[in-house]
């Protein structure tokens, strides 16, 4: 903690003095709106936030979300394999279950046994990622205990028309087609895609498709009304599972959501916001040749929900009053039977926000929130956050409560489930600081964080049923450092350092102590612009799949590199390079990841 309070010192040493001209914000175009529930400007967000805009997606040419998350600070992303393998993401040491992930404020994470599978969302038709790092049950409820991951779909623009095309060795096969058509007070967005590839092995191929369509009309009143919907579909050949081949064990995922959002202003000073929204979720797994007959399985996890915010702004307040209603439901079943058959689960919350301006360039952020549901009880969640500002410098120190909630697996799959299970419980703290440098042309961010979390919810091998049994300690510091550079071009360099323990002593598995990304985007001519990036994992704990034991997982570095060459004033050429060192590694233990890709496509935007 010594090192971390010299780095403080210094960070504020570089801050602007008294008298200083006002530096200009990095990246003020953009925005944040999971920090609070409403947007701000991201320079001023009094949170651990880090935003991933439309530009840097499209010139990552990454094709789904997963690989933009590895880029952020304090959070560790891991998959099984390929592409399409099971992909978990750690947000400062918490468990896979426990961040919550949104789409367009539509909670994704799974009602069966919680978490939620980072390889199901494709960037086609995504706008923007936002990442808050943090405890936020206090404004979203269940699960945001390790932070909260918000995608957005993209909306509003002129009139586009958007085709790319890509190809690469082991059958890799990329298409994207978006359109953008605005008419009066009405638009439409459109945005659909698809890949395919195959592995090193026999029956190793996957493929995924995703499909967006968001029609919004503008009221005269500077509202909107709209209605979104998005589809994803994945199919993924599984060609061992241990030391066992599977020649014909197949899994598939499907995934669809239809939301209809509406924004009322009510006067100068407040606003209404309602939504509706339904979201299904459909696993399957086929093995004919099993050995023990467990041949097929099928599960719908359905949720339905709705939600109602009042934003009020009297005075130096800023209020955020709402209320939720969400009915879960899952059926599961297998070639042995069925498992749960429509079991339901209704949640009821209520929460209030209110920033207020003290003055003197303080401001305090209290908010709470009551979640209830018949299995579990209820939850209150407090969070409480003091900030300063001046000059562009901001510090913060927050604290607050969190908790998630048990899924409907662990309370009632048979003979495993426990009816009588709470919700695990977390209390974290942090500290932290963002200085401008550079006359704004560049920020440095530092945070400093504890999280204790109890009643953990794991699986108890002697009475073999879901108990609370446990805690876990997590404490780290997260530091960024971003530029702006000529040419629209960006430097950022991310770091964490991370402990995280169980009850027992031993770190938490797959949770390394160190890691880090660096990404350098440059335009390097007239009509070439080039990105470079690198992640860094260091090593971990992890499960052998063959012994069980636990073992040490090696720590991997990965490079890559996108470049896009203007052919014509409406095609571009593309090319991008992925695992650039060629690396043999395994992100978890017992699944290879590819090697060296050679992905060449043509993109063509017509406007």
């Amino acid at each position: 903690m010594i090192r971390v309070g010299l780095a403080l010192f210094l960070l504020l040493a570089m801050a602007p003095r008294a008298g200083a001209q006002h530096p200009l914000p990095v990246f003020a175009d953009s925005v944040v709106v999971t920090a609070t529930g409403e947007p701000v400007p991201a320079d001023e967000a009094v949170a651990a936030t880090t935003v991933i805009r439309r530009e840097e997606i499209a010139a990552s040419g990454a094709a789904d979300v997963g690989e933009l998350l590895r880029r952020v600070e304090g959070a560790v992303l891991l998959r099984s394999g390929l592409d399409n393998g099971v992909t978990s993401f750690f947000v400062r040491g918490a468990g896979a279950a426990q961040t919550l992930v949104l789409l367009d404020g539509v909670r994704l994470n799974s009602p069966f046994f919680g978490g939620y599978d980072w390889s199901i969302p494709l960037t086609a038709g995504i706008e923007r990622v936002e990442v808050v790092r943090g405890p936020y049950s206090a404004l979203y409820g269940a699960d945001a205990v390790g932070g909260v991951v918000q995608l957005f779909s993209e909306r509003g623009g002129r009139d586009t028309l958007r085709l790319a095309l890509e190809a690469g060795p082991d059958g890799w096969r990329r298409g994207e087609l978006a359109a953008n058509v605005t008419s009066g007070r009405w638009g439409v967005r459109a945005a659909g895609g698809a890949r395919a590839g195959s592995g090193p092995l026999d029956h190793d191929d996957f493929t995924s498709r995703v499909g967006t369509a968001d029609v919004g009309y503008e009221l005269e009143s500077g509202g909107r009304v709209g209605v979104l919907v998005r589809g994803t579909a994945s199919r993924t050949e599984v060609p061992f599972s241990g030391a066992t081949i599977t020649p014909n064990r197949v899994t598939e995922a499907d995934e669809t959501l239809a939301a209809v959002p509406l924004r009322l202003p009510l006067g100068a000073t407040a606003d209404l916001e309602a939504s509706l929204a339904h979201v299904e979720r459909a696993l399957s797994f086929r093995d004919p040749d099993d050995p023990g007959g467990f041949t097929a399985s099928d599960t719908d996890a359905d949720s339905d929900e709705g939600r109602v915010v009042l934003r009020w702004r009297p005075g130096s307040h800023r209020l955020t009053l709402g209320g939720e209603l969400r009915r879960d439901e899952v059926s599961d079943g297998s070639s042995f039977g069925p498992n749960l058959v429509a079991e339901s689960l209704l949640t009821r919350s209520l929460f209030a926000q209110d920033e207020i301006d003290l003055g003197s360039d303080l401001t305090l952020l209290v908010g709470a929130r009551w979640d209830e549901a018949g299995a579990w009880g209820s939850e209150v969640s407090p969070r409480a956050s003091l900030s300063w500002t001046t000059r562009g410098l901001r510090a913060w120190v927050s604290a607050g409560q969190a908790f998630r909630a048990p899924a409907l697996g662990e309370l009632y799959y048979p003979y495993a489930g426990n009816p009588g299970l709470e919700a695990e419980h977390s209390r974290s703290a942090e500290a932290g600081v963002v200085v401008p440098l550079s006359a704004g042309l560049a920020s440095t961010q530092l945070v400093v964080f504890a999280n204790r979390t109890e009643d953990l919810i794991d699986f108890d091998f002697a009475s073999f049923r879901y108990v609370n049994a446990g805690h876990a300690e997590q404490r780290g510091v997260e530091a960024s450092f971003t530029r702006r550079l000529g040419r629209g071009g960006r430097a950022r360099v991310a770091a964490t350092w991370l402990d995280a323990v169980g009850d027992d002593g031993q770190r938490l598995l797959r949770r390394p102590e160190w890691s880090g990304s660096a990404t350098l985007g440059l335009g390097l001519a007239r009509g070439v612009e080039g990105e470079a990036s690198l992640v860094w994992v260091g090593a971990r704990p992890d499960i052998d799949p063959l012994s069980f034991a636990r073992v040490a997982q090696p720590g991997f570095v990965t490079a890559s590199l996108a470049a896009r060459v203007a052919l014509l004033a409406w095609l571009d050429l593309r090319v991008r390079v992925e695992n650039l060192a060629d690396r043999d590694y395994e992100e978890v233990r017992g699944y290879p990841a590819h090697g060296r890709r050679v992905l060449v496509g043509l993109e063509s935007v017509l406007r």
